[in-house]
């Protein structure tokens, strides 16, 4: 039986393998938030995100300042990827201490509130007979514990 914190621990630990990640935003404004990579800033016990994104500083006023998101988590070579779910903010009083910003865009702070939290592993077994790869698979179709959902 997990305690409350062992999940929050786990996904941050996942997260910090990684830290790169998917961003979409969830916004329905004319004016959303586009789909693209992200790098973790931080993650913390309460279970928040926080990382920038890219926005168009001409419109940034006009987006919603709380809306529903999703991080897709999975780097190559790795056997796991993680897909989060939650309520996303834009921060606007860290972001001038964060300030990051081109001459082509604007970054925005944003603070993800996991609210839910899938973790799935890929396992490859390489050269392995089709009798340990039909027992695997049989494992895996009945026993299997490489799909962990955690809701917060």
């Amino acid at each position: 039986m997990l305690t409350k914190d062992e999940p929050i621990e786990f996904v941050r630990k996942k997260i910090q393998d990684i830290k790169i990640a998917k961003f979409h935003g969830e916004i329905n404004s004319p004016l959303p938030l586009p789909d693209n990579i992200i790098n973790t800033l931080r993650t913390d016990e309460d279970g928040n995100i926080l990382f920038f994104t890219s926005c168009n500083g001409h419109y940034a006023p006009h987006i919603d300042k709380t809306f529903y998101a999703t991080l897709e988590y999975y780097h190559k070579g790795n056997d796991f990827y993680l897909h989060i779910e939650g309520k996303a903010s834009i921060i606007e009083d860290e972001e001038r201490e964060f300030a990051a910003t081109s001459s082509n865009y604007d970054m925005i702070l944003i603070k993800l509130k996991i609210v839910k939290a899938e973790y799935f592993e890929n396992k490859n077994i390489v050269g392995a007979t089709f009798k340990e790869t039909m027992k695997n698979f049989m494992t895996e179709l009945f026993f299997s514990n490489a799909h962990r959902q955690f809701t917060f």
